[in-house]
């Protein structure tokens, strides 16, 4: 009976919003914390410090039933596929959604840049292994990001980009903050470098 009781009055895991998230994420990068393929002069940086907009993200996400807010279904599929190859995780995440979200509200330039270099990638793709994205096994899209990567590739500035939408989406999720090492009772003062940002550059 007492295991019971116990069960019925334990707390349930508290729920961290994205405003709270991205202020962590944010606050530790300002302290100094190093979080590679994150750049203060990326669009999503700016979007991180927007609380309406990070506020209403969470009610869209909430929703099991997602309809594509900027991007195409098919860039959205496209752009989950990237994201969960660049950071493992991203999928369970909900990163292109968000990203998808940012992007109904970003400049006309930055939603041209994103959506070129899913074109871009999404050419190379094809020259490479004749199919799209979407349908690449994940040793291949491992290697369409490593060469898209490499210094000498026309793609890597627009690998570059997809990658800090990637990161930052990610790691200002609950996901991606716990594998930081973050927890809801406790706000840590250092933790390691992102896990995945470096793992195709």
């Amino acid at each position: 009976m007492s295991n019971q009781i116990s069960i019925l009055h334990k707390k349930p895991a508290r729920t961290m919003t994205r405003r709270e998230l991205a202020q962590n994420l944010l606050s530790g990068i300002a302290a100094g914390i190093f979080c590679p393929g994150l750049s203060p002069l990326h669009p999503i940086y700016e979007h991180l410090q927007n609380a309406m907009l990070l506020d209403s993200s969470d009610e869209l996400l909430a929703s099991e039933s997602y309809r594509p807010v900027f991007l195409s279904p098919s860039q959205l599929a496209t752009l989950d596929k990237i994201c969960e190859a660049i950071v493992p995780g991203s999928h369970k995440a909900r990163s292109a959604e968000f990203i998808d979200l940012l992007l109904g509200v970003d400049a006309a330039k930055s939603q041209q840049s994103l959506v070129d270099s899913l074109s871009a990638l999404e050419t190379a793709a094809g020259q490479a292994f004749r199919k799209t994205i979407v349908a690449l096994t994940t040793a291949q899209s491992n290697k369409l990001l490593q060469s898209a990567s490499a210094k000498e590739s026309s793609n890597r500035e627009h690998f570059e980009n997809l990658k800090e939408w990637a990161v930052g989406a990610y790691y200002s999720s609950e996901i991606g903050m716990r594998e930081l090492g973050w927890t809801p009772d406790r706000v840590f003062t250092s933790y390691p470098a992102c896990a995945h940002a470096e793992s195709h550059s």
